[in-house]
């Protein structure tokens, strides 16, 4: 719907163009009136009309003036003349300034009528351009906003490579990349989507994690110079808005860690980190709210579950069931320690993942180099409940039992072999008769037993050879001091390595060096 108003110094002239117009088969809505120039400009400031009707001739200010600043500020109003002179300059004006029509008076209805149609019509057509316009332009700046969230997302997890930041399309991202601080959040909803969540927020910038629905990033910027206290609260707050919104759209527990305040965008990656190290300092038993990156925080000592050996081993002799039992008892085992925290739970996680790692490069024959799995630390930073990271350790520990089944170098049907196989790889370790027993599910006193009379040497003995003829190689080809060989052969009593060293080789560690 259009809207107008009539501006003419003759009310009776007023009166009957009104009429005629109300007339007019489509509705337009009738705005006000002014009989000089003047006071039509400031009808027009203030109501907007659409359609201006005026006469030529006006006391204060004519029609000739009027028609050149409405041509000047508003050029998308429609103007119409309506003069009984038709001088020429007045036409030539009207033409300048582009006016609908020149009507001379007296004139009809439906020449009126008609002069609104073209007006319409000419109004029509140009909001349908400028609509065809915006919409334009928002799916411009929708596509850039879009793209720019990828780079975004690139920048925080690490995998932009480039020197320098990439350049950002959308105004949106463009206002947060000039802004003086930003913090980043992350949030975390095991039960939930998040990315159902939000799409676009005026508070922050939303970016959805690629590898995960159940984790999302919110950038947050401040243009203005704040204290790092106060945007640190701000993003508290807006961290418990979030988890108060998945709790009540999803049902769900969600939470939240906040990084640390940096100025540019090139510390996003940093700050990505800070907010794992900040999800990850809380206890196993604890999944709160908002946890805020705190650099001082001290790690606790934990009690170590003691049946790492046993679980490497029944990976490596492909034993599936019982590695999925000990996987379960080894979480289990954490559960009953609640003040353990997750960042713990999760370097226990990497220490097993690396033993299993040189496992299998022993058998397919590859170089294990050391550097942590890039696959568990892809999940380890996506996953921050318990049981995320016992489903991926489920999942790798009991694959590799089944790809090692068939080629274990524990397959030999005579089980003082296998005994034999297992201390020849581990004999730097602290081995015992209760632990080589239960892993072969024999009793320590037959274990001891049988292996004297197979190998016609007692356990201790077998063991304590192997280790001594690996010190006399290391004593002759290393300057390594001798408490440090005794210790990494496995005798934490340097006096009791001496004593064995001396009884098998008839020296001291000192002597046989020398000799």
């Amino acid at each position: 719907m259009y809207s107008f108003i009539i501006v003419d110094d003759e009310p009776l002239i007023r009166k009957g163009l009104l009429k005629k117009i109300n007339s007019f088969s489509q509705e337009l809505t009738f705005a006000g009136e002014a009989d000089n120039g003047t006071d039509a400009l400031e009808l027009i400031r203030s109501l907007d009309p659409d359609i201006i009707f005026t006469d030529m001739r006006m006391p204060e200010m004519d029609g000739k003036s009027l028609m050149k600043i409405v041509h000047q500020q508003y050029p998308d109003k429609k103007m119409i003349v309506i003069s009984g002179h038709s001088d020429f300059d007045y036409m030539k004006e009207a033409i300048s300034a582009k006016v609908v029509s020149y009507l001379l008076k007296p004139f009809s209805r439906d020449e009126i009528h008609r002069t609104l149609e073209q007006a319409i019509e000419a109004l029509d057509k140009e909001r349908s351009v400028k609509q065809e316009v915006v919409l334009k332009a928002a799916e411009n700046e929708q596509f850039s906003y879009h793209s720019d969230i990828q780079s975004l997302l690139h920048l925080i997890i690490g995998i932009h490579h480039r020197d320098k930041l990439p350049s950002f399309l959308s105004l949106r991202l463009k206002e947060a990349l000039a802004a003086r601080y930003h913090i980043l959040l992350t949030l975390y909803a095991p039960d939930s989507n998040v990315q159902e969540i939000n799409g676009l927020h005026r508070d922050y910038v939303y970016i959805p994690h690629s590898q995960s629905d159940k984790l999302a990033f919110m950038l947050l910027s401040y243009p203005e110079e704040q204290s790092e206290s106060a945007i640190v609260e701000h993003a508290a707050r807006t961290a418990e808005l979030l988890i108060d919104t998945i709790s009540v759209r999803k049902g769900g527990e969600g939470c939240v860690g906040i990084s640390s305040v940096i100025r540019d965008f090139n510390m996003l990656h940093q700050a990505h980190l800070e907010t794992i190290a900040a999800l990850d300092q809380r206890s196993i038993a604890d999944f709160g709210r908002c946890y805020l990156y705190n650099k001082q925080a001290a790690a606790q000592d934990v009690l170590l579950w003691e049946r790492t050996h046993e679980l490497l081993f029944l990976v490596e002799s492909g034993q599936t069931a019982k590695v999925k039992e000990l996987v379960l008892d080894f979480f289990a085992f954490y559960i009953r320690q609640p003040a353990v925290s997750l960042a713990q739970l999760k370097e226990q996680c990497r220490a097993m993942i690396q033993e299993v790692k040189k496992i299998l490069s022993a058998y397919l024959q590859t170089h294990a180099d050391g550097s942590p799995s890039s696959s568990l630390e892809s999940v380890l930073n996506i996953s921050f409940d318990l049981d995320s990271i016992r489903e991926y350790l489920l999942t790798v520990l009991s694959s590799t039992a089944d790809l090692l089944k068939d080629s274990s170098a524990y397959s030999s049907e005579n089980v003082i072999d296998n005994i034999k196989t297992y201390i020849h790889k581990n004999f730097t370790k602290d081995l015992t008769l209760e632990k080589i027993s239960s892993l072969f599910y024999l009793n320590p006193s037959y274990l001891s037993f049988l292996f004297k009379e197979k190998t016609a040497k007692n356990f201790t003995d077998y063991i304590n050879q192997l280790r001594i003829e690996q010190a006399k190689t290391l004593l002759k080809n290393t300057d390594d001091k001798v408490y440090r060989i005794a210790k990494l052969l496995g005798f934490d009593n340097p006096k009791y390595f001496f004593r064995v060293f001396k009884k098998m080789t008839g020296l001291t560690p000192e002597e046989f060096r020398k000799s």
